[in-house]
């Protein structure tokens, strides 16, 4: 629960609502919990809205950490070999005229997949360019047939839903 500073009003979680203990807070010292950016400003005036002047609500803890999982994301950054494998893949797409990209996507998911730690466990891509070519076809084919809107509306999901079933913990 949060206090304002003054120590007259108080937090419930949707709105700012007088404090019953008004008079205790005020002969003693005010208990305000820290709140991360942005910090508490004064009370909201009655005219307001009460969502106006509201704090922002911390995050609340994901369900995740239930299982046991802190739900951290780490990003091995420092080689610098992500960057480089993107930029040979943009070559071989371009030097293919566009047939290379189910080999350059499937060659940056593995350099992806290689660097991401979630609460310290490694993932893996296990698919394969040639397993990708299928779906490439298929999403070009009719992509060509419907001038493009099969893309817009499917196709490009088709690409990525391939490559998030591919993905699993190593």
């Amino acid at each position: 629960m949060q206090v304002s500073e003054d120590g007259l009003w108080v937090w419930n979680g949707t709105e700012w609502v007088p404090n019953e203990n008004a008079e205790t807070a005020q002969a003693s010292e005010p208990v305000v919990e820290q709140v991360s950016e942005p910090e508490v400003a004064a009370a909201p005036a009655m005219a307001e809205p009460a969502m106006a002047a509201a704090p922002a609500m911390q995050a609340q803890a994901m369900p995740m950490q239930a299982m046991g999982g802190t739900g951290e994301w780490k990003i091995q950054t420092a080689n610098y070999g992500l960057f480089f494998t993107k930029v040979i893949a943009f070559l071989l797409t371009a030097v293919t005229l566009g047939f290379g990209l189910p080999w350059a996507k499937c060659m940056v998911m593995n350099k992806w997949a290689n660097n991401v730690r979630i609460d310290g466990r490694r993932i893996q891509f296990t698919g394969t360019a040639g397993q990708l070519v299928g779906v490439w076809i298929k999403v070009f084919l009719l992509s060509v047939v419907t001038i493009g809107l099969y893309y817009i509306f499917a196709g490009y999901k088709a690409i990525n839903k391939y490559i998030d079933a591919n993905i699993t913990w190593a």
